[in-house]
C-alpha cells in the first residue's frame, strides 16, 4: 500500500511539473497580441525611442524557437512498423513461456563476485526496499514518456499528430527492448545472485525463488528498460522543444539518464542482478533508446525545428561498428 500511494503521489507530481512546463512554453507567445494591440497608442513614443524596435523585432524568432512541429524530413510511423510492433509485443509475452534451465548458467565470475560482496545490502528488509525503489523509479520513467506525449505535446502544445508519432515511437522501442530482453534472459537462463537463500520446499521459499524468475538474471530487464526510456526522452527533447528548448529540455534528458543509472544500481544492491547483468542491460537499453528512434525516424532531419543554430542544447546518437557515440552541442 505504501508503494502504491507513493507511486500515485510521485506520478501526480511528475504530471503537474510537465503541465507547468507546457503552460510556461505557451505563456510568452500568448502575450504577443496584447503588445500588438498597444502598439497604436505607443506610436509617438516609438519615434522617441528607436532603440526599442530591435527588441520587438526579435519576438518572432522567440516564438519560432518554441514551436513544436514534425520536421517533413523525419519519417512518420509506417504501416510496417505497426505490424512489427505487434509482433514484438507478442514475442515479449511469448518469451515468458521459455522453460528455465536450472543448470545452464550457475557460475559466477570474479568481477561479479567482488561487486556483489562490495555492493549488496546485507539487511533483507533494506534489500526489499531497494528492489521496490527500482520498481517505483522505472514506473515513473515510463510515466514520463506518457506525460511528454499526451499531456505536454498533445494538450500543452496542441500538437496531436506529433504526440501520436512520439507515443508510437515509444511503444515500438520499448517493445523491441522487452522482446530482446525476454529472448536473451530465457535462453541464457542465468541464475540470480540470491540463489543461496532459495532452500527448502518451494512452497516455503521467497516469491523471488519460485518459478522461472529465479533463472532470468541476464541481462537486467529493469536496467535495459530504464535506459531505453532515458534514450527516448533524450531523443525527443533533442529534436523537439517540448519544454521550450534549451536548458529545460537538456535537464529532462540528464535527469532521465541519472534515474536510469539509479535503477541499474538498485538492481545490484538489492541482490536481484549481478553487476554484469546491470551493465549489459544499461548498454543494450541506451543503444536501443537512442539508436532506434534515430535510425527509423529522426535520421536526416534538423533537431529542434525552427530553433536558431546558436541557441540551446542538442544531443544526437551516432551509430558505430562496435556501439555508438553521444554527440552534443552546448
Amino acid at each position: 500500500m505504501r508503494s502504491t500511494a507513493a507511486l500515485r503521489s510521485a506520478s501526480g507530481a511528475l504530471a503537474a511539473a510537465a503541465l507547468l512546463a507546457a503552460a510556461t512554453a505557451q505563456a510568452e507567445p500568448a502575450a504577443a497580441p496584447s503588445s500588438a494591440a498597444a502598439a497604436p497608442s505607443r506610436a509617438a513614443a516609438a519615434q522617441a525611442e528607436p532603440a526599442a524596435a530591435p527588441s520587438r523585432a526579435a519576438a518572432p524568432p522567440e516564438r519560432a524557437r518554441r514551436e513544436v512541429a514534425w520536421d517533413p524530413r523525419w519519417t512518420r510511423f509506417r504501416v510496417s512498423e505497426y505490424v512489427a510492433t505487434g509482433l514484438l509485443a507478442a514475442t515479449a509475452f511469448g518469451t515468458l513461456a521459455i522453460p528455465a534451465s536450472e543448470d545452464r548458467w550457475t557460475t559466477v565470475n570474479g568481477f561479479d563476485g567482488s561487486a556483489r560482496d562490495a555492493l549488496r545490502i546485507r539487511s533483507d528488509r533494506q534489500r526489499e526496499m531497494a528492489r521496490d525503489a527500482s520498481d517505483l523509479l522505472l514506473t515513473l520513467m515510463t510515466n514520463h514518456l506518457a506525460v511528454d506525449a499526451l499531456l505536454v505535446t498533445w494538450w500543452g502544445h496542441g500538437r496531436g499528430s506529433v504526440a501520436w508519432e512520439i507515443a508510437m515511437i515509444d511503444i515500438e522501442t520499448l517493445t523491441f527492448n522487452a522482446a530482446l530482453n525476454g529472448v536473451v534472459a530465457g535462453l541464457t537462463s542465468r541464475e540470480r545472485p540470491y540463489r543461496a537463500r532459495c532452500t527448502g520446499p518451494e512452497e516455503q521459499q521467497d516469491r523471488d525463488c519460485r518459478g522461472s524468475k529465479r533463472y532470468r538474471s541476464f541481462f537486467s530487464g529493469h536496467s535495459s528498460t530504464a535506459f531505453t526510456a532515458a534514450g527516448l526522452v533524450c531523443s525527443h527533447h533533442a529534436h523537439l522543444p517540448l519544454y521550450g528548448g534549451g536548458a529545460p529540455d537538456a535537464l529532462a534528458c540528464a535527469a532521465s539518464l541519472g534515474t536510469a543509472a539509479a535503477v541499474a544500481t538498485l538492481r545490484v544492491v538489492s541482490d536481484q542482478h549481478f553487476a554484469t547483468d546491470a551493465l549489459t542491460g544499461a548498454t543494450v537499453g541506451a543503444l536501443t533508446g537512442f539508436g532506434l528512434p534515430w535510425l527509423l525516424h529522426y535520421r536526416g532531419g534538423a533537431p529542434s525545428a525552427g530553433a536558431p543554430r546558436g541557441d540551446g542544447v542538442s544531443i544526437r546518437f551516432v551509430p558505430a561498428p562496435l556501439g555508438g557515440y553521444l554527440v552534443g552541442r552546448f
